[in-house]
């Protein structure tokens, strides 16, 4: 098989960890939509160390407050691995007259503030996976095209890329957009058709850590014959890497062989 055209990258778990960030954002977000009485005085190390492993569940940022709530009302870790059944749990939110959008608004109110006040204090909650800016500012300037798509805003990936490597600058950010969200396979697609890739999009390779996010890319049939990489570093289950593992059309990517040649990805000869 030839190598991509374009190599398209999640950004959250596949480039960069920024679970530091997602707990202190989510918790001050959880105090300021939640009513008294939200507990403030203090962030539990024991919450904050579970908000961490838990991380592969959430897939929204309204998600996060309501997971630190979900936390601190005693709901145990057996219960959230139902992702579906405990963000729709009457219990969680409508007692309190809260709702998705609510915590939306608050989370990104958050963060925006916290940017806008402290960048370099923002900037410090996230780290680089080892390896990964090295092997993207590779690629640059080469004919693989890297685009990472994400559900951040732009502007946060693009401080945090060029944080990492001023070369990074030159990476194409496809980022939240206002108003309803874009399923990441319909940005895929219009990558495709954006570099000509033809019909079923052969010549596009992604990279995500969300095993569903790649369910629902393999079932387009516009997108037939891209490659599906799940991150095994990222924010995903051992349950998710076991699937994966079994069989399908979805490959399991460790970070070793993301770093390293693209040759050696799923056994594709470049």
């Amino acid at each position: 098989m030839t190598p991509p055209r374009i190599l398209a990258l999640d950004f959250d778990g596949v480039v960069c960890d920024g679970r530091p960030e997602y707990f202190e954002t989510a918790w001050q977000a959880y105090v300021a939509a939640w009513p008294a009485p939200a507990l403030t005085s203090s962030r539990p190390a024991r919450i904050a160390a579970r908000f961490s492993a838990l991380r592969p569940l959430i897939e929204s940022g309204w998600e996060m407050p309501l997971l630190v709530h979900a936390l601190l009302a005693g709901v145990g870790d057996e219960a959230l691995k139902d992702r579906h059944a405990w963000l729709a749990a009457p219990g969680l939110m409508k007692p309190a007259g809260v709702s998705a959008e609510t915590l939306g608004r608050a989370l990104n109110t958050v963060r925006d503030d916290w940017f806008a006040r402290d960048s370099a204090g923002w900037l410090a909650h996230h780290h680089f996976y080892p390896g990964v800016a090295g092997q993207i500012a590779t690629l640059l300037g080469g004919p693989i095209e890297v685009v990472v798509v994400t559900t951040k805003a732009e502007r946060f990936v693009r401080l945090l890329l060029t944080s990492a490597d001023p070369r990074l600058a030159q990476v194409t950010v496809i980022g939240r957009e206002p108003g309803k969200p874009v399923p990441k396979p319909d940005i895929l697609r219009r990558l495709a058709d954006r570099a000509g890739l033809g019909a079923d999009a052969a010549g596009l390779w992604f990279v995500e850590d969300m095993l569903e996010t790649l369910e629902a890319t393999a079932q387009r049939p516009a997108l037939a014959a891209a490659r599906l990489f799940l991150a095994d570093w990222g924010y995903n289950t051992p349950d998710d890497r076991a699937a994966v593992a079994r069989a399908g059309r979805i490959h399991l990517l460790s970070l070793t062989t993301f770093a390293g040649p693209l040759a050696r990805w799923g056994g594709v000869i470049v």
